[in-house]
């Protein structure tokens, strides 16, 4: 109960507690002033005793003169006795009154009414009572205790009467005072009865509460105590168990230094285990003259393998491959994982490198042999490379990158085979590295421009668009080739900034071209495949358009023939996005590729692009010719418009004219300008610069 509720409880007890004593003491002063009352009815009792005793004076009294003064008159005689003694009598019962109530009597003389009946009594007795003298001592001894008798009742009357009515007023004061209490008490009696049934709906529902709690913490402690017993159960258990868990947990220890030490899905060296085996080699070398050779190797085609089979099937090539790896290698020899489809190798004691020629083209060998795996044949290669310690390095990070380097030079000779560490390699290497930084560096600064090159109408009918090509001069470097920065930019990932400004820069330059332009205008752009697998193509050309005010009719995207080939539904679903914006859809490079019809039926593709080295070999190969020949009529039949790109000659715009291909792009019209000039080159007039520059040998510029 809170406590607050626990004072007002205390407060109103108290309250009553008052109330009771208050109401007690008020009864009692009452009770006693009632009780007081109860001595009006002895005062009265003994009023009419002193009445009676007065009256029996009075006739005594009057029965002494009748009877003496009729001196014969035995009657009268009897009656003065009879009333005398009954006078004497009251005097025993007065004087008993006396010893209860002296109070009363203080102005009462006894002793005067004894002494008096006394000597009544003794002159009555004689003989000589009729004389005169005896007669008149007797009348006057009765007239002092008449006059006594007559005082006394007088001041007794006066006193009794203000006694009781002042007792009386003070009883009604008591009265009306108890009265006004118990009228109060009653009133904060009502007071409190309402406020307690006002918070008694409060009180009960503390009270639920509390009963809420205890059930709460009795449940708790039922739980508890139940626990406590299955805890002294199970320690029963764990002290049975305890000698097998000392004895799990050295196993586990042991499997511990084992996975610190090797990798669990090959079981070969991991890379902490694999370079203390390095260091023991090559501390054994140099004590012995020897070499240690250091092997980097890559299986080739694993993501594909990965990629249509799943990883499951993966992971059981990779210990596969770890497998034969293992087998052809020495004892002395460690192979290890470093992760993914890598793997290390040292080849220890070399004391001549056709050694590792042997071994190398023995790897090779094994794992070029077919893969059976869950009843699918897997065909993987290697490509290795090869540092040798102490020559091309004293420590394993400089071994480790320098047989990586010579890795990718194997993969870039074709692959399935390897490569020794050539200095080289390393100055290769060093330059990519600085062409990776000058990369970075180029994009946060936004050194690149864009370069224009036209897209001819053959037939003489003006310019039918204009392709836009990235340039990029380094402060140092001057102009680097496309071809170079690219394939980089790819690899790293900075081809998404850099697609997404060129996209938006051809548009804004386009929107400004097409304003002077009635006839229709297209501009091209390049994008890659990165961009479509990395972002929503659709949403951002959308977007760039709405920037730019270019209307989707006048931009076509220029794509290889490598992002149709993944067959992926996500890419299809955006390029059917885009073009049903309007924009067009481009094949670069066409015949170069994976060139096949069907997946120019299933994308929505509107343009070929033929590459140019078909082009260059017009004339001098007849199947480039023919190939030429087919690839027009196939794209007339699939209503697809055709672009010849790479025309330098005279001769090769001629074939091209005569066999219908309408639109040409090359040298042999104009080379690749920056914007303000290609403004210049539209503003000679569309039909002007198509025959003016239609067979011009002064464009044929490398």
């Amino acid at each position: 109960m809170p406590k607050n509720s626990s004072k007002t409880s205390i407060f109103l007890a108290s309250c009553m507690l008052s109330i009771i004593l208050l109401s007690l003491i008020s009864s009692v002063i009452l009770y006693r002033q009632i009780a007081n009352l109860q001595i009006a009815p002895v005062r009265t009792e003994l009023v009419s005793f002193i009445n009676e005793y007065e009256y029996e004076l009075m006739r005594s009294t009057m029965a002494f003169s009748d009877a003496y003064n009729h001196h014969n008159d035995t009657k009268e005689y009897t009656e003065f006795n009879t009333w005398f003694n009954m006078l004497l009598s009251r005097y025993q019962g007065l004087e008993r009154i006396e010893k209860q109530h002296s109070a009363i009597f203080n102005r009462l003389n006894l002793r005067l009414l004894k002494s008096n009946l006394q000597q009544i009594k003794l002159l009555v007795s004689r003989s000589d009572i009729h004389q005169t003298a005896n007669l008149q001592k007797v009348k006057q001894l009765f007239h002092q205790l008449v006059i006594e008798t007559h005082q006394f009742q007088k001041q007794w009357v006066f006193q009794n009467e203000s006694l009781v009515l002042a007792k009386q007023n003070k009883t009604l004061s008591s009265y009306q005072n108890s009265v006004v209490l118990i009228f109060v008490t009653f009133v904060i009696g009502i007071i409190m009865v309402l406020y307690l049934f006002s918070n008694n709906k409060k009180l009960l529902i503390l009270r639920r509460t509390l009963e809420q709690r205890v059930d709460s913490r009795t449940k708790e402690l039922k739980d508890s105590n139940s626990h406590l017993i299955s805890e002294v159960q199970e320690r029963k258990k764990t002290e049975l168990e305890l000698m097998q868990s000392q004895l799990a947990a050295e196993q586990a220890h042991k499997k511990i230094q084992y996975q610190a030490n090797f990798d669990p899905l090959t079981q070969l060296a991991n890379r902490t285990l694999f370079l203390e085996r390095f260091k023991q080699a090559s501390v054994r070398a140099d004590r012995n003259n020897t070499f240690v050779a250091l092997l980097f190797l890559d299986l080739d085609r694993f993501k594909h393998i990965n990629d249509t089979l799943g990883h499951s099937i993966g992971d059981k090539l990779l210990q596969e491959a770890s497998s034969r790896i293992q087998i052809v290698l020495r004892a002395s020899d460690t192979a290890a994982r470093f992760g993914g489809d890598e793997f290390a190798i040292v080849l220890s004691d070399i004391e001549e490198l056709k050694t590792v020629d042997l071994i190398v083209s023995r790897i090779l060998k094994s794992l070029a042999c077919p893969f059976r795996l869950c009843g699918n044949d897997a065909f993987v290669s290697a490509s290795i490379g090869i540092t040798v310690y102490p020559t091309d390095g004293a420590d394993t990070e400089t071994l480790l990158r320098k047989a990586d380097s010579a890795m990718y030079k194997a993969k870039d000779a074709g692959r399935n085979n390897y490569q020794f560490f050539t200095q080289q390699m390393d100055i290769e290497a060093n330059e990519r590295r600085l062409l990776e930084a000058a990369l970075y560096k180029a994009v946060e600064a936004q050194e690149f421009s864009l370069h224009y090159q036209p897209i001819i109408k053959s037939k003489g009918d003006g310019i039918a668009g204009v392709e836009a090509l990235i340039r990029w001069k380094d402060e140092t470097r001057g102009y680097i080739p496309p071809a170079e920065f690219i394939p980089l930019a790819e690899e790293i990932g900075l081809i998404l900034p850099i697609g997404e400004w060129v996209l938006k820069e051809a548009c804004s330059t386009a929107a400004k071209w097409v304003e002077n332009i009635s006839e229709p205008f297209i501009v091209s752009v390049n994008v890659s495949s990165r961009q479509f697998q990395k972002c929503n193509m659709a949403e951002q050309i959308a977007n760039i358009l709405d920037e730019t005010g270019l209307a989707a009719k006048h931009l076509m995207l220029e794509m290889t023939e490598g992002l149709l080939m993944g067959d992926d539904q996500q890419i299809l679903t955006q390029l059917q996005e885009i073009r049903e914006m309007g924009i067009s859809l481009a094949i670069d490079d066409f015949g170069t590729g994976y060139s096949s019809l069907s997946y120019l039926k299933k994308y929505p593709i509107t343009t070929l692009k033929i590459d140019r080295s078909f082009i260059q070999d017009i004339d001098i190969d007849s199947d480039d010719d023919e190939l030429i020949k087919g690839i027009l009529s196939m794209a007339k039949s699939l209503n697809v418009s055709v672009v010849a790109e790479g025309v330098e000659t005279v001769r090769q715009a001629e074939f091209l004219l005569e066999n219908d291909c309408l639109l040409i792009q090359g040298f042999h019209y104009s080379k690749p300008m920056p914007a303000i000039e290609f403004s210049q080159y539209l503003q000679q007039g569309t039909s002007q610069a198509g025959s003016e520059f239609k067979f011009s040998r002064e464009r044929d510029c490398a």
